[in-house]
């Protein structure tokens, strides 16, 4: 059983070292989970809990994991998870020492506050509770001896207390609120834990994913109120950066914080120029149970339109395949389109994983020895075959086929259309071929990939053999 996606405590134990008995435990709740239950061991209970909480047989083996409850210095302050049975026990074990208060402790007293799982829970979001309790303790011991001064006082809070309403409001409520006396209160609270969030880019695109103008407030951080207004899910991060008037590395970093807390996601850059494809999932779209259909048809039917039909929708992502740009669906299905904003259709496309990107990474190639360059052989001076003029040194440092076209134009500064004129990009043959100004293609051996939409030379002599010749090509992925 889990509230609000916590795992459940099943027991919280108090340990500390006995001179005599080694490692031993103090108190526990429930009673009888982590030793045998015995009434008499923990007369510091005042209000009748124990007998409600009672475990008849413990559910883990105390003395095979007591060297890692009471451990050797070494581990001392350090958060210690140990597997026993089916559970989990997690506790930061504390040392003090004092050679006056603890004479009859060997100078040293020691002591876990330790909190026991199901063996497989996902406790990171335990982890700083445990270890600010440990930390609590030892201070209100420091302070005020409260693990071990006088518990006679019927109206003193004691460590039995204190586990027991640990246990009862962590597990209840996912926080809790303990008045010790009347300097020190214990407050807790349960904070959910994500992964990490992927690396945001420049040239990512961030899509809310809920309002944040409504969420904003004025504790907020400056820079992060700032690029809110300009988070629209088509404007890039550099674009949002340049409109807000931050840093690049602050717009990232805001983003970041939003895409951990599952504030947005990020897309790519919309273009006409894009190439997108299908998935299996498209598949999905056909099922009228999933209310995949009405969530779609809602997200891309035009205002004053009527909503298209599912066919409609369904014949333009099955449009979508390698090779075929969106201006080249659009040019062929005007009709079915009329009424779909064509961006929203993309998007929730990739949103939902029905349809992916395909990028255009432009790699520059020798053609005499049909070896692609890394970015420790980069040339300095490149004439570009493809189109006979020589390449801005600004865009060497891309060309090694790790760059895409968005990061490259972002970068860059750069629409797909300049940057396809300087890389010599074209979708026409007999273009192609004839960029090779004074070759034979027959003798040179060259071949244009209908693929990547480039000349592949595998071998092209120079007409005097001593310079290498350069042309780029394209893959798509």
């Amino acid at each position: 059983m889990e509230f609000q996606g916590f795992p459940r405590i099943h027991s919280i134990f108090f340990a500390v070292f006995d001179n005599d008995k080694g490692p031993v435990v103090q108190h526990q709740v429930p009673e009888g989970t982590i030793v045998p239950h015995s009434p008499e061991t923990d007369p510091s209970s005042s209000n009748g809990l124990n007998d409600a909480l009672f475990c008849t047989k413990p559910i883990i083996d105390f003395e095979a994991i007591s060297e890692y409850i009471i451990t050797k210095e070494q581990l001392n302050g350090r958060l210690v998870s140990v597997c026993n049975n089916n559970y989990k026990v997690m506790g930061v074990p504390v040392c003090i020492t004092d050679h006056v208060r603890y004479k009859l402790l060997r100078t040293k007293y020691r002591f876990n506050l330790c909190f026991v799982f199901e063996r497989d829970a996902e406790t990171s979001s335990y982890e700083p509770i445990v270890q600010k309790m440990a930390t609590v303790l030892e201070v209100l011991e420091r302070e005020s001896d409260f693990l071990t001064g006088d518990t006679t006082n019927s109206g003193a809070v004691t460590i039995q207390n204190v586990i027991e309403q640990l246990l009862e409001d962590l597990n209840s409520y996912c926080e809790c609120q303990i008045p010790i006396n009347d300097s020190n209160t214990i407050n807790l609270k349960l904070f959910p834990t994500y992964p990490n969030p992927t690396s945001v880019q420049n040239y990512h695109v961030p899509v809310c994913t809920v309002d944040l103008s409504s969420m904003m407030s004025i504790n907020w951080d400056i820079t992060l109120c700032k690029i809110i207004n300009h988070i629209n899910g088509i404007s890039s991060v550099r674009k949002i950066a340049d409109k807000a008037n931050v840093k690049i590395e602050w717009a990232r970093q805001s983003i970041e914080h939003l895409l951990y807390y599952g504030c947005i996601i990020l897309i790519d850059i919309y273009q006409f120029s894009n190439i997108y494809s299908i998935k299996p999932e498209v598949m999905q779209l056909l099922d009228e149970k999933s209310g995949l259909q009405e969530e779609c048809i809602d997200y891309v039917t035009l205002p004053e339109h009527s909503p298209p039909t599912i066919s409609q929708l369904f014949k333009l992502y099955c449009g979508l395949q390698h090779g075929i740009t969106l201006k080249s669906l659009i040019t062929n299905n005007r009709e079915q389109a009329e009424n779909i904003d064509l961006r929203r259709l993309i998007t929730f496309g990739v949103i939902k994983g029905l349809i992916y990107r395909v990028y255009k990474y432009p790699m520059l190639v020798n053609l005499t020895t049909a070896a692609s360059v890394s970015a420790e052989t980069l040339p300095s001076n490149v004439i570009n075959q493809n189109t006979g003029g020589p390449l801005d040194s600004q865009l060497l440092s891309f060309l090694d086929g790790n760059h895409h076209y968005d990061e490259i134009c972002t970068e860059l500064r750069c629409s797909p259309k300049e940057l396809d004129e300087q890389l010599g990009y074209t979708t026409n043959v007999d273009s192609v071929t004839k960029q090779l100004a004074g070759l034979d293609s027959n003798e040179a051996g060259d071949t244009v990939s209908v693929d990547s939409r480039a000349v592949l030379g595998d071998s092209i002599n120079n007409s005097n053999g001593s310079m290498d010749l350069w042309a780029v090509r394209f893959v798509f992925r």
